[in-house]
């Protein structure tokens, strides 16, 4: 049985307010202007009988400026990505995409971990995360007693 949880029912809400204005035009107007909203970074997520893998894609962030929490079994990326170029020496800028700012993001893991033994690195951009299994969550074999 899990227990409530604040960060998972946070997510929640956003993503089924997500649903509600996708395709109407009206999520534009209510986007946050920083991505503390949960899309950035991306991540992938998989596991082995033993440990799970978070990896995340921090291209332009320090990894020395990123904070990685764990409270239960929820896990939190943030930082910040700082500012290439703030348009100094009279350049203007005519297009910007990549994000800039702070950002943070929130999610829950499939099992609970042992966060004491709990590993990050980062390479190129990419940040590795692994996280071993709390023994209450690794397979167990059970020897039948035969009488």
């Amino acid at each position: 049985m899990r227990t409530w949880d604040l960060f998972r029912e946070m997510e929640q809400f956003q993503r089924d307010m997500d649903d509600i204005f996708r395709g109407t035009g009206l999520n534009r107007l209510f986007a946050p202007t920083a991505h503390g909203s949960g899309s950035f970074p991306r991540i992938n997520l998989r596991e082995d009988e033993d440990h799970l893998f978070v990896e995340a894609l921090l291209p332009g962030v320090d990894p020395r400026q990123v904070e990685i929490n764990m409270l239960g079994n929820t896990l939190t990326l943030s930082g910040e990505r700082e500012i290439d170029d703030p348009g100094e020496n009279g350049r203007i800028w005519h297009r910007r995409e990549r994000f800039r700012g702070k950002f943070m993001r929130t999610f829950e893991l499939p099992a609970e971990i042992d966060a004491d033994k709990v590993k990050a690195e980062a390479k190129h951009g990419l940040l590795r995360v692994t996280l071993p299994k709390a023994e209450t969550e690794k397979p167990r074999s059970i020897q039948v007693d035969v009488r």
